[in-house]
């Protein structure tokens, strides 16, 4: 496994209060989040460990964890594959040959990567 995973930032169950409503909030399993756009841009991507892991260690948004709630739903505002393709291939992917949305099989490869790196299963979880 490549070294980003051993930035102590990155961990799970980073909860955060909406201050516009106190009874809302967020928890937010970043460490989980990072390792999928991580398999994802191996997997889907079609790079190498050492690109992937140098997209991660480059990409602030996967190297700094979210500070507020409005950050942490931002980054739920597109999914893992959505994130990991654009990061690696840029705004246009779908036009280098990737599907636009995650392809069929995505999903049953999301569980098995989850249970493979016993990562958290919702990296986004919103309560009210």
């Amino acid at each position: 496994m490549i070294n980003m995973f051993e930035n102590n930032r990155l961990i799970d169950k980073l909860v955060f209060l909406n201050e516009s409503n106190k009874n809302e909030s967020v928890t937010i399993n970043f460490y989980s989040w990072v390792h999928i756009i991580y398999g994802v841009i191996i997997f889907y991507g079609r790079k190498s460990e050492e690109e992937a892991s140098y997209i991660i260690n480059n990409t602030p948004m996967f190297t700094t964890p979210p500070k507020n709630f409005m950050e942490a739903c931002m980054l739920g505002h597109e999914d893992e594959y959505y994130w990991s393709m654009v990061m690696s291939h840029g705004d246009r992917y779908f036009e280098k040959g990737f599907t636009r949305t995650a392809p069929d099989d995505y999903y049953e490869w999301e569980e098995g990567y989850i249970r493979d790196h016993q990562l958290e299963i919702n990296t986004l979880v919103f309560n009210d």
